[in-house]
């Protein structure tokens, strides 16, 4: 004790001579403090002959007294809450920026639900008013209907009509006196055929669709432009002009056969041709013909309109579609912000009672009182007259002592450097 009574007294000597400089580092500053306090715990400790109930109390004076000189040390709390200050700034600016991204979508939320509202409009008007949209006749819908509920019963008649002539043309033995209506239809043409053969009731069920595949393909040239288009839709007429023409002969030489006698020439194209019920068997096809191309070019371009506005329609519930999932991802990003934002705030509002608290340092405090407990034992053990044991026992009650002030403090520990006390409200 002597030898540290000499130190303290030698360090106060220099610097009441000046013999050294007044500014000392850090380290020399807590080495004083250090050694302040060392011998207030053995002055302490030797005024009341080391009574370990006294400590308890001198330590917790000691501790009010070190909390008390850290609130009012304002330099050193505004170094130990720089880190918190700076992590603080950090977050404020983080805030603003998540703030303004925030912002952003927002905005891009409330521009795609405009978006949505126009396409939403748009499909409302190219329900009443599709011309507005579009280039097709608004009547489009109601000239398909009336068209096909033409095109049905003609395509039934040409179906009748080439099943009946083409059975009689080809396969049909005719009776003396059939009439030339007999001729072209008969309402069994197709169970005699069944009759007649497998091939016979396959050739007269499957010739109606070769003259319903040329109006299809003079539909589908007419759509073309140039020459070519022309000389095939003209080729396709006069081919199916021969064909009925082919009927309408084979029908009328029958005809001729049972009707001629033996003075008669042989039936032949000049005949054909001066013959009534030639013409007639043509024209009731291929008029007929003609008019279900026409009012099946009529349907398909009439449907083609109807197509534009269901295409148009899908296109933009399609975009609708897609608006939607890009606004459902846009406010998932918001609540997802919103939470990064709430949680900042809770910091920022964290870091500021951090800020105006204050920071008691730690292991500062428990270096101190260590030399507190120290100077307290060194009495105690070395000049404390008396037995040995009860000695011994007062140094033991003493670290209980202690151990128990550093515990209640919530102290005793060397992870943390300091011990925050936040400002409550």
């Amino acid at each position: 004790m002597a030898t540290i009574l000499k130190k303290l007294s030698e360090l106060t000597s220099k610097n009441q001579n000046g013999k050294e400089s007044v500014s000392e580092s850090p380290e020399s500053q807590e080495n004083q403090r250090r050694l302040s306090y060392h011998e207030q715990g053995y002055s302490m400790s030797r005024s009341c002959i080391g009574n370990p109930q006294i400590l308890q109390s001198s330590l917790d004076a000691l501790y009010q007294s070190f909390e008390r000189k850290c609130k009012q040390n304002l330099n050193e709390q505004h170094q130990l809450k720089q880190p918190y200050i700076t992590e603080q700034k950090g977050k404020k600016t983080a805030l603003l920026n998540k703030e303004e991204e925030l912002s952003r979508l927002e905005k891009r939320v409330v521009e795609t639900n405009k978006e949505i509202d126009k396409l939403n409009e748009a499909c409302s008007i190219l329900r009443t008013n599709p011309e507005t949209y579009i280039d097709v006749d608004t009547k489009a819908s109601a000239k398909f209907w009336i068209g096909l509920s033409f095109l049905i019963p003609l395509a039934v008649y040409i179906f009748i009509f080439y099943i009946s002539t083409s059975f009689s043309a080809f396969f049909k033995e005719f009776d003396p006196g059939t009439s030339l209506f007999h001729g072209m239809f008969d309402p069994n043409a197709l169970s005699k055929a069944y009759e007649a053969g497998g091939l016979e009731l396959g050739f007269v069920i499957f010739i109606p669709f070769v003259f319903f595949a040329l109006g299809y393909l003079i539909h589908m040239f007419q759509e073309g432009e140039g020459v070519l288009n022309k000389v095939k839709i003209a080729s396709l007429f006069i081919i199916t002009f021969l064909f009925d023409a082919l009927l309408a002969y084979l029908i009328e030489k029958k005809l001729y056969d049972l009707n001629k006698t033996f003075d008669s020439p042989e039936f032949n194209i000049s005949i054909a041709f001066q013959s009534a019920g030639f013409w007639v068997i043509i024209f009731a096809g291929f008029v007929a013909y003609i008019v279900w191309g026409l009012v099946f070019d009529f349907v398909m371009k009439e449907n083609a309109d109807r197509d534009k506005i269901k295409t148009s329609l899908k296109e933009k519930k399609r975009d609708i579609l897609e608006k939607e999932k890009k606004k459902a991802s846009l406010k998932e990003q918001i609540t997802n912000l919103e939470e990064v934002i709430a949680s900042i705030k809770v910091r920022i509002s964290e870091l500021q009672n951090i800020i105006d608290g204050f920071i008691l340092p730690v292991m500062n405090y428990k270096s101190l009182s260590t030399a507190y407990l120290q100077g307290w034992q060194q009495y105690v053990g070395s000049e404390l007259t008396g037995d040995e044991s009860k000695r011994e026992a007062k140094l033991l009650e003493s670290r209980k002592v202690y151990d128990k002030h550093v515990n209640d403090l919530d102290i005793n520990t060397d992870t943390y450097q300091n011990k925050l006390y936040t400002k409550t409200h």
